[in-house]
C-alpha cells in the first residue's frame, strides 16, 4: 500500500539528497559541496517562509516518488490576475512502481495543496515520459512549458 504525506523538516536529508540525484549533480564534481549546501539552505528557507511544499510517496519505510511545488508571484495579468504562480518540478516514481497512478496521486496531491492555498495557475517543464501524465491531467503545453489554468 501506497501512503502520501507532505513532507516535514524531519524530511530535510532525503530531499537534498534526492534534488541532487534528480539533477544529476556529480559528487565528484567541483560544485556538489555548493550546491549540496545551497540546496538544504533553500529547503530550510522553504519550509519556514512556506514557500514550498513536497509530496512524498511511501511504501512501508521508503520513498518511491516525490514532487514538489514552489510559489512565486508575478505581476498580475489577464492570464493570471492574482499573480500567484505555483511551480511543479522535481516529479518522481521509482522505476518498479512506474505506470501504477503513484505519479498522477502525487501531481493531484500538489495541485490539491497548492490551490488550498489560493494557487490556480500552475506551470513544469515536462520530460518526454512526463509529459502524457500531465496532458491527462490537464495540462496544455504553453509558450513557456506546460500549464494549468484552474478557475478560483
Amino acid at each position: 500500500m501506497v501512503d502520501y504525506r507532505l513532507a516535514t523538516r524531519n524530511d530535510l536529508d532525503f530531499l537534498v539528497l534526492s534534488r541532487l540525484k534528480f539533477i544529476e549533480a556529480d559528487a565528484a564534481g567541483a560544485d556538489y559541496e555548493l550546491i549540496s549546501k545551497n540546496t538544504r539552505r533553500y529547503f530550510e528557507d522553504a519550509f519556514m517562509k512556506n514557500s514550498c511544499d513536497v509530496i512524498l510517496a511511501e511504501e512501508g519505510d521508503r520513498i518511491i516518488g516525490t514532487g514538489i511545488v514552489f510559489y512565486y508571484a508575478s505581476v498580475p495579468s489577464v492570464y493570471n490576475p492574482w499573480g500567484k504562480n505555483a511551480y511543479i518540478t522535481s516529479m518522481f516514481v521509482a522505476e518498479s512502481h512506474r505506470r501504477q497512478g503513484i505519479g498522477t496521486a502525487i501531481l493531484d496531491r500538489l495541485v490539491n495543496v497548492a490551490k488550498g492555498k489560493g494557487y490556480y495557475r500552475f506551470l513544469l517543464q515536462a520530460s518526454d515520459m512526463g509529459k502524457p501524465l500531465y496532458e491527462k491531467c490537464g495540462f496544455t503545453q504553453g509558450k513557456a512549458g506546460m500549464l494549468l489554468k484552474l478557475e478560483e
